[in-house]
């Protein structure tokens, strides 16, 4: 495979010795990179915006832990949250149940319409959403009025219903063909 005779060989293996083992750059790069990694600003002009995120952070924190630590009952008098949900799937609310009822009804019927690869997919989405609910309503029977227990319990029914809603929305052109 190699055509070449070992007089050459030779040659080329002195010609690859004679040539240097290190070669310096034609100038010094650390300039170059120092200046492009390094801020433009002096320091001394970035406190007061670093202040500023310092002001903005705490009141968020303040903000974040004044809606954590409201009674339920102010915060259910707000707009519908994943703990007014859970309150209302709790008691066993009739519009609540009814709502179920009819998107998984939906749901069901067009499943049917996605190939089988899709279908065991959202199926799998589907089972780990009901046991997470299941899991939690297991702990809020040993405490009911856990906040953490009902706002997760509130997000999952959340997920739930949008699951239901996104299967019966993107196979709403199929559904309406196969009516006809």
């Amino acid at each position: 495979m190699n055509d070449e005779t070992p007089l050459e060989s030779t040659a080329l293996d002195a010609r690859l010795a004679a040539l240097p083992r290190e070669l310096p750059p034609a100038r010094d790069l650390w300039p170059a990179i120092d200046s492009a990694i390094r801020p433009a600003a002096p320091a001394r002009h970035r406190w007061p915006l670093a202040l500023a995120a310092g002001f903005a952070l705490a009141a968020l924190g303040a903000v974040v832990g004044a809606r954590l630590a409201a009674p339920p009952a102010t915060v259910a008098a707000g707009p519908a949250t994943g703990y007014v949900i859970a309150r209302r799937e709790t008691r066993g609310d009739a519009e609540l149940v009814a709502t179920r009822a009819a998107l998984e009804q939906t749901y069901r019927e067009r499943l049917a319409l996605l190939s089988p690869v899709t279908r065991a997919e959202i199926e799998h989405d589907l089972h780990l959403i009901q046991s997470a609910q299941e899991d939690i309503r297991r702990a809020l029977g040993r405490d009911p009025n856990s906040r953490v227990l009902l706002e997760l319990l509130g997000s999952t029914t959340e997920q739930e219903f949008a699951l239901y809603s996104t299967v019966a929305r993107t196979t709403e052109p199929f559904a309406t063909r196969t009516r006809t």
